[in-house]
């Protein structure tokens, strides 16, 4: 992998901004989910300074500013690049990074485009080129792969095969990754109230900070046509922001030999409703249903499947999934209250994958097939209301729910019918901790006009629902201490120059039995044998003034 190229690539492209910009040439900056501008529009919302109905349904192309001019004219402007690189010591960590897969050793992102406006239309094109190292690392042991079927492939996922299966490689191949993505970018009609047009742009639905259930940047954008509100619309109850698309989601290179089965459909829904008799309250819902499909010209027949009752595919035989493709969704409830005058704000997400069957079963299991995240945030400005102290905790749980003892539960993300599971070219769409998985975070940070700095922790509890799943042999009497867990913190730095933006995220992290590697009686193992990896994790961003 050529990085030094594709670094001075970057370098080259940014030099000329400066000058361009002397000769009059626009220059404007994407403004990204997760990106500096996205985290003080939630800090400034703690303080009662921004409104938070449409942040929580929100892209690329919604929170970047339309270009100044007369509206009649072409207007255009280049994106000034941004570039992005992740080092991993030891082993993959990559979470929400979008397109990129962030494997061992280094790995970038480079991103810039052009806008255009006239009239009504817009059309934002911002590509990125991507490139990764890829260096080797241990996978999982070889008694953990057995039940792996012919025709998948050696990186495939080896425990979530049947019958719940998904498309989540463990190591995206051996050479070097080089891809180009269409990244952020969005064709787009405003309508008035709505806007509709065809994007590639990853979306977050839902209050979360680390995870988004439904929909999230932890994978390359799903294209896709799309209808949603060009702003909060107001009604007597309130204002409400919309989204409505379908689209298509593609197999990654490293899951099965069987073409036939490359691509899915997927359709989603999104509402955030803000009171009118409480502006710092947002309640809404979230729906994504995806499926088989036959071709890219059938996608957009299934807009509407948001709208059906698909039953609970999960407690149908396998064997139907050869005779009726089905579907199945993600669904949930999520909200956010912000207090203002105490710059405080809870926010939670509950999701199910599965309707109730009525409102007795949904008495009796009301956990069935759950996910949730809860989290809350505190800020108290300081040194005359110029600089803020914030503190962020967020809970994750999508593991299996208790309810398994009485009906089948699927593992989060992951489908009998769909194969691939909810992934998107190898990556999960919603929650980047993955399925069956949980996770806990806290953050501490010191905010500044200009600059800022952090602390972290967290620990994430990687694909436990598949421990579970392992046959009935002796390690079925080792499984409480053998779950794959990873502990880890670090720090934040960021600031602006007058080079440019720059950001820095050093995690170190330290993963317990990874991959299941430890499967043996407990407190009998040689230690040489158990598998715990350290790794050190460097996240750099940057983008020119």
């Amino acid at each position: 992998m050529r990085i030094r190229l594709i670094v001075a690539l970057s370098v080259l492209v940014a030099r000329p901004a400066g000058v361009a910009q002397a000769q009059t040439v626009a220059f404007t900056r994407l403004e990204t989910i997760g990106n500096d501008t996205d985290d003080r529009t939630r800090l400034a919302q703690l303080f009662g300074q921004r409104t938070t109905g449409a942040y929580l349904l929100r892209s690329a192309s919604s929170m970047t500013p339309g270009l100044m001019g007369e509206p009649r004219r072409v207007r255009w402007a280049l994106f000034a690049p941004e570039l992005m690189t992740v080092g991993n010591s030891s082993i993959t960590f990559s979470l929400n990074d979008g397109a990129l897969w962030a494997g061992r050793g280094w790995s970038l992102a480079l991103r810039t485009g052009v806008r255009v406006e006239v009239g009504r239309l817009s059309v934002t094109l911002a590509p990125e080129l991507l490139g990764s190292e890829n260096i080797p690392y241990d996978l999982a042991p070889p008694e953990v792969t057995l039940a792996r079927p012919s025709g998948r492939s050696l990186y495939s996922s080896p425990w979530h095969i049947r019958p719940f299966s998904i498309d989540l490689p463990q190591r995206f191949g051996d050479p070097p990754l080089r891809a180009v993505d269409l990244g952020q970018s969005t064709l787009a009609v405003d309508a008035g109230p709505v806007t509709v047009g065809l994007s590639s742009e990853n979306e977050w639905w839902g209050p979360g900070i680390r995870n988004a259930i439904v929909l999230s940047n932890n994978a390359a954008g799903i294209p896709r046509l799309f209808l949603r509100t060009s702003r909060p619309l107001a009604t007597p109850l309130g204002t409400v922001a919309a989204r409505w698309f379908a689209g298509g989601l593609t197999e990654s290179r490293f899951f099965d030999r069987d073409p036939a089965n490359d691509l899915r459909s997927i359709a989603g829904v999104g509402i955030a409703w803000t009171p009118r008799w409480e502006p710092d309250l947002t309640v809404g819902f979230a729906r994504a249903v995806y499926a088989p499909v036959s071709g890219w010209g059938r996608v957009p027949l299934r807009l509407f499947d948001v709208l059906r009752d698909f039953g609970r595919p999960t407690n149908a035989p396998p064997g139907d999934s050869l005779q009726i493709p089905g579907r199945d969704q993600v669904y949930s409830l999520f909200a956010r209250w912000v207090f203002p005058a105490d710059g405080f704000a809870v926010h939670a997400e509950w999701a199910r994958t599965e309707f109730p069957a009525s409102l007795r079963d949904l008495l009796t299991h009301p956990n069935h097939t759950q996910g949730y995240t809860l989290g809350l945030e505190w800020a108290r400005p300081v040194r005359r209301q110029r600089d803020a102290v914030r503190v962020q905790a967020e809970v994750t749980y999508l593991e299996m729910s208790p309810s398994y003892r009485n009906r089948p539960v699927s593992t989060f993300y992951t489908s009998r019918r769909a194969v691939q599971g909810y992934t998107q070219r190898g990556q999960v769409i919603g929650a980047a901790i993955g399925p069956g998985a949980s996770s806990q975070w806290l953050a501490v940070d010191y905010v500044a006009p200009r600059w800022r700095v952090g602390l972290f922790g967290g620990r994430v509890r990687w694909e436990d629902d598949a421990l579970y799943f392992f046959p009935n042999t002796a390690i079925s009497l080792n499984k409480w201490c053998s779950h794959d867990v990873s502990l880890l913190g670090g720090v934040s730095l960021g600031g602006e120059t007058r080079w440019g933006r720059v950001h820095m995220t050093l995690t170190r992290s330290e993963r317990l039995n990874t991959f299941f590697y430890h499967l043996t009686q407990c407190g009998l193992v040689d230690p040489q044998l158990v598998r715990d990896v350290p790794n050190t994790t460097l996240q750099l961003r940057f983008s020119p003034p």
